[in-house]
């Protein structure tokens, strides 16, 4: 258990086994590294072994959608797909002063660098966990949770709902009458071959006609895991990071979905929990 007085710093929750790749590597290969290691992102390294950049998940998928050629994955390089931009922050820093940075640039992850050296990579998921670790008792779900979200029907185009994925909401819940699974990026990932979306090397009529046949109810998750709006917010983390989901629908009475809950909205609340912690001294 995390020492609830200690002022903890990024060096103390960070991941310092980092997944790397080269910029010269597929992104089938990304692909396929990323869901055999579980992580959403690969720190993207030169001959040096210097951080260049980074791809996750949600670069790949955009990357696919806004493609127009038919190549496959395996033919598409690393780094066409990949973030030149990297947000870098200090080991020293103050968790709860990451968690803001987190939230107010909207990141999902940070390389943790001492100059040049790649040391190691903060992520929504570590920030996660130590809020499930520290904070119990301090809210509820519904403090946090989005009430304003994008859903699916079952018979959507995987098409429509993946561009809402890659520029709006990290997952979408597919309501028929009820709740009966949720879509996310691993989902759409893991469909064989180039991403069916952008043609699977064929030529781009027969792209349109195969992205229309492919539904949310094809690939999507079937009987997602909910949470409930008086549910302590550090329970719901509890609950993401140890069966590695990235969101929650957040269900009513009569198990009607009223919200989404995210890890950003876990790392927003970790910014917010910290008013009785002096953070120069570390003492609360």
């Amino acid at each position: 258990m995390i020492n609830p007085i200690k002022m903890h710093t990024v060096n103390d929750i960070m991941t310092g086994w980092v997944a790397t790749i080269r910029p010269t590597d597929s992104l089938s290969e990304a692909r396929d590294m990323m869901i055999r290691d579980h992580v959403s992102q690969l720190v993207v390294v030169d001959q040096r072994s210097r951080a260049i950049g980074i791809v996750s998940k949600r670069d790949i998928a955009r990357f696919l959608l806004e493609d127009s050629t038919t190549r496959f994955t395996k033919q598409i390089r690393v780094s066409e797909a990949a973030s030149k931009s990297i947000f870098k922050i200090r080991q020293d820093l103050p968790v709860v002063n990451a968690a803001r940075l987190f939230d107010a640039d909207n990141l999902a992850y940070a390389v943790v660098t001492d100059d040049n050296p790649l040391i190691g990579i903060l992520t929504e998921t570590d920030l996660s966990h130590y809020f499930s670790q520290r904070f119990s008792g301090r809210f509820t779900v519904n403090d946090f949770m989005k009430s304003d979200f994008i859903f699916a029907k079952s018979t959507y185009p995987v098409l429509h709902v993946a561009h809402a994925i890659v520029l709006r909401q990290s997952a979408v819940p597919v309501i028929d009458e009820e709740l009966i699974g949720i879509l996310t990026l691993s989902d759409i990932l893991s469909i064989k071959g180039k991403f069916p979306l952008n043609g699977n090397g064929r030529s781009k009529s027969k792209s349109k006609e195969y992205a229309a046949l492919i539904t949310t109810k094809d690939v999507m998750t079937l009987d997602p895991t909910t949470t409930r709006r008086d549910t302590d917010l550090a329970q719901a983390a509890h609950t993401m990071i140890t069966k590695g989901f990235g969101s929650l629908p957040v269900v009513g009475d009569g198990s009607k979905v009223v919200g989404l809950l995210t890890k950003h909205d876990i790392v927003r609340a970790l910014g917010q929990s910290s008013s009785d912690v002096n953070l120069e001294t570390g003492s609360s």
